[in-house]
């Protein structure tokens, strides 16, 4: 029983460890920059060598743009569970709509105030495009999947995949610059009222 359940166990302490080390490095980073900061200083906090910290992360820019390895992971879920019936950009609309209310009922402040960070660092806005990039390829298969499509053959999973990327980025991002007060799911849906608009012109 003890070895059946030791995988679990370290999985769980690895996990432990990631968080432990992004909660500690965006407080450093709120609190003294993130150009300020290095990573020696997250290091020391934490208390964990190079060749540990780089088993979690390939570089810095990772540790404020951690969190889009979770909402990955929701996004394909959420596909996943639309029924079968649903046309697929109704799917992708509530798809993305319920992976934004898991991001919504997070840390708000402190997401606003990391991708505040994020928007400053040339560096790390590029390697947050380099994610969404992954998020888009990820989501493509469980999209293909419901329309019984090949994901690297066929066109309207990749089309589709990346349009759900873009909106779910420019919704953040309109959210953001209109001072993270607004409802974050209206504006989901305004962003697919748009595309749809769009779509229905002749």
């Amino acid at each position: 029983m003890a070895e059946g359940q030791a995988p679990g166990l370290r999985e769980r302490k690895k996990e432990r460890t990631r968080a432990q080390i992004i909660e500690t490095a965006i407080d450093l980073f709120l609190k003294n920059g993130y150009e300020r900061t290095t990573l020696d200083e997250v290091l020391g906090a934490v208390e964990i060598s190079r060749r540990t910290f780089f088993r979690y992360f390939e570089s810095k820019e990772d540790l404020l743009i951690a969190w889009m390895d979770q909402l990955i992971e929701v996004a394909c879920e959420a596909i996943r569970a639309r029924p079968p019936g649903e046309p697929p950009l109704v799917a992708i609309h509530n798809a993305i709509r319920n992976t934004l209310r898991w991001f919504h009922e997070g840390n708000l402040p402190r997401f606003v105030a990391a991708q505040q960070l994020v928007a400053k660092t040339p560096a790390v806005r590029a390697r947050q495009s380099e994610r969404l990039g992954h998020c888009a390829e990820a989501i493509r298969a469980p999209l293909a999947a419901r329309m019984s499509l090949d994901p690297q053959r066929d066109l309207a999973p990749r089309v589709l995949a990346s349009c759900a990327i873009a909106i779910m980025n420019s919704t953040i991002e309109a959210w953001l610059a209109r001072g993270a007060t607004e409802d974050l799911l209206e504006l989901v849906d305004e962003a697919f009222r748009a595309l749809a608009r769009e779509h229905e012109r002749p």
